[in-house]
């Protein structure tokens, strides 16, 4: 009997002394997380407008990076209100996750379905970082926000990335590595990208290791003269298919481009390790004046002829139009030269509502005019800094 009421007081004691412990952790979290609030009341947020314009993934990609190069923390409301299936989806939380585990920052709101995020930004946690999306979630628009916000901020970066690198609505892996990264070049932003392997829609896998230098200064851009396209280069690729989809594509994007007396300098076919079939096709030009691109991904039951045809002719009507970038490029360059020393003038081919969202979003952080001048075909973009 004396056992079992020792045995009963030691249980009590056992007893007490857990409750004691739980009390003071439930003490310790409540000061956290009020500590945590105050913290947050206090943080000034600039808020965007994620509807407008086109209101599709790059407003958000474009304020993300823009709050890491100033130092702002930005809430981003409303994301893809005016789409079918409205807010983030799964390509955009994993983009996102991307920017979150690069920077030591805090993201709030990353979910599927969500309609708001709040980011404060914060430096780069590594000078190397490896991550795998898990998904194939494009790997270069991760890159468009990730390649200028480490520049920008003077820092140094090797990102090794797993996801598709050549995946629907986004630029292909080719087109990154050859006219993009020429292009923020001649701005100042110098980064280096290789495909170890490549990643297609569903499965993804591809892998891509990029490193990243410091950018002391942004240099503005004048490339307002329309340029001589002496010759143009093809670069065609296919994965777990038979190696004639990848020499189909580029034939007919040939033939589009010797139909409009251009003419063809070096052509690259190359059948590629994957997880998942898929291909692309990149038709480009670029000089000290000018960096022009025009790429597409295959896809399932479209023949290799029109995936090759629809870039071909894409790019001749950049040439005729007497741009010097193209519109992916005006896109992601124009907003960022908001941030250079001195005016820019750019000949695009049109004024997109991709280019539109981005000024909105530069003018925001930034004191920024923007003018457009119609001439010919094209338009001249002019963007005077702060």
């Amino acid at each position: 009997m004396k056992r079992l009421e020792a045995a009963d007081k030691q249980t009590d004691s056992h007893s007490l002394s857990f409750s004691a412990a739980s009390r003071g952790l439930f003490k310790k979290i409540l000061r956290i997380a009020l500590s945590r609030r105050f913290s947050e009341s206090r943080v000034e947020f600039l808020a965007v407008d994620g509807s407008y314009g086109e209101g599709g993934g790059q407003i958000l990609r474009t304020a993300l990076a823009f709050s890491i190069i100033t130092g702002r923390p930005v809430r981003v409301s409303k994301i893809r209100a005016g789409r079918e299936v409205p807010g983030l989806r799964r390509q955009h939380v994993s983009s996102l996750r991307v920017l979150g585990a690069v920077f030591d920052s805090r993201l709030d709101g990353v979910a599927e379905g969500s309609s708001e995020v709040s980011f404060v930004p914060g430096p780069p946690r590594a000078d190397s970082i490896t991550l795998d999306m898990k998904t194939a979630a494009s790997i270069t628009l991760v890159l468009q926000a990730v390649v200028p916000a480490v520049a920008l901020t003077h820092s140094r970066l090797t990102l090794d990335l797993v996801g598709g690198t050549d995946v629907p609505w986004s630029p292909t892996f080719d087109y990154f590595d050859t006219i993009v990264r020429r292009a923020y070049g001649a701005v100042g932003i110098k980064f280096s990208a290789r495909a170890v392997r490549r990643g297609y829609y569903p499965r993804g896998g591809g892998r891509a290791i990029v490193e990243v230098e410091p950018c002391e200064a942004l240099r503005p851009l004048q490339l307002a003269e329309s340029p001589l396209v002496e010759a143009v280069n093809l670069t065609s690729r296919c994965a777990m298919l038979p190696r004639h989809v990848a020499e189909r594509q580029l034939n007919s994007a040939a033939a589009v481009l010797k139909e409009k007396g251009l003419r063809i300098g070096h052509s690259v076919i190359a059948d590629e390790q994957a997880d998942s079939p898929g291909s692309s096709v990149l038709v480009s030009s670029s000089g000290g004046s000018f960096f022009l691109g025009s790429d597409e991904a295959g896809r399932q039951g479209r023949p290799s002829e029109e995936v090759g045809r629809s870039a071909a002719q894409r790019f001749t009507s950049l040439v005729q139009s007497g741009a010097c970038v193209d519109d992916n490029l005006a896109d992601m360059l124009a907003p960022l030269l908001s941030l250079a020393s001195d005016a820019s003038a750019l000949r695009v081919a049109r004024v997109s509502r991709h280019m539109d969202a981005g000024f909105y979003i530069a003018k925001l952080f930034s004191t920024c005019e923007y003018d457009v001048r119609e001439e010919g075909q094209g338009a001249v973009v002019v963007v005077r800094p702060e």
